[in-house]
């Protein structure tokens, strides 16, 4: 240990300090000019490195290909979503938040663009059930309708049976949100699924609309978020209500990462 003298002139025991401290910081130090690292949140880690949601995803589409029919009558559909229920976009989130920021209409449009998401794990095997039965399947998505496009391509690029005759791409518009509080018209999906079970439905992905042109029967409903079931919102939401169609006509996947909660 370094002992000063109290004998010695104020200057050397400035100096000597001056080398104590020096002494003492010899161990490395992290240097504050370099980027800062930033964690990514529990959600996104337990969507894309734990085993819980994989058993998850899978387990709640083993059972909705149990609950569908052996064969589908002439335009019954599933209604699906997009977001966590078909598409897996958990890179982005990680991405987001490995850079310390949130999300963005613009970054998210960007991400759609890249048409990099993956499929959510067991969804494969229920659109191929939902097709080979004679099933159709409408897309719901939140994703903005100018988007529809990429989507579509995304989804195609990953292998799945969808055909325009067989699926029907519904993006949202400014005219979903309009229509909110109208009469049976709770939230603003609501719209689109009225203008399936109509016949007035415009798929994006097809110029040839005489496949959907007629009235749909909604058979099933999948989604990760409350609101993907028709008439429902986070705040009226009755579980007890929705409960004994969980598992026949209704499937809730896990999302942790975010939703109208």
């Amino acid at each position: 240990m370094l002992r000063l003298s109290l004998n010695l002139p104020a200057t050397c025991l400035i100096s000597s300090a001056a080398m104590l401290l020096t002494a003492c910081s010899s161990t490395p130090t992290t240097s504050l000019t370099g980027a800062k690292a930033h964690s990514v949140s529990s959600a996104v880690i337990y969507q894309t490195e734990s085993k819980e949601y994989p058993a998850l995803a899978r387990y709640v589409y083993s059972n909705a290909v149990s609950a569908l029919p052996s064969t589908f009558n002439n335009n019954d559909v599933v209604v699906m979503d997009v977001d966590e229920t078909v598409l897996d976009n958990s890179q982005y989130q990680r991405e987001r938040e490995s850079a310390g920021l949130g999300y963005s209409s613009e970054s998210w449009n960007a991400w759609v663009v890249r048409k990099e998401a993956t499929l959510v794990p067991g969804v494969s095997n229920f659109i191929e059930r939902v097709i080979e039965r004679g099933g159709k399947i409408a897309l719901i998505t939140n994703r903005d309708k100018s988007l529809d496009n990429h989507t579509w391509e995304n989804l195609l690029a990953l292998g799945l049976p969808l055909t325009p005759e067989n699926a029907c791409m519904l993006g949202r518009t400014p005219a979903d949100k309009a229509a909110m509080g109208q009469e049976g018209i709770i939230n603003d999906k609501d719209l689109r699924r009225m203008s399936v079970k109509k016949g007035t439905v415009y798929c994006s992905n097809s110029t040839n609309q005489k496949a959907w042109s007629t009235p749909h029967n909604i058979v099933m409903q999948v989604g990760d978020n409350i609101e993907d079931f028709a008439n429902t919102t986070q705040e009226s939401a009755n579980v007890d209500e929705l409960l004994p169609e969980i598992g026949k006509t209704l499937f809730l996947l896990p999302n942790p990462m975010y939703g109208s909660w």
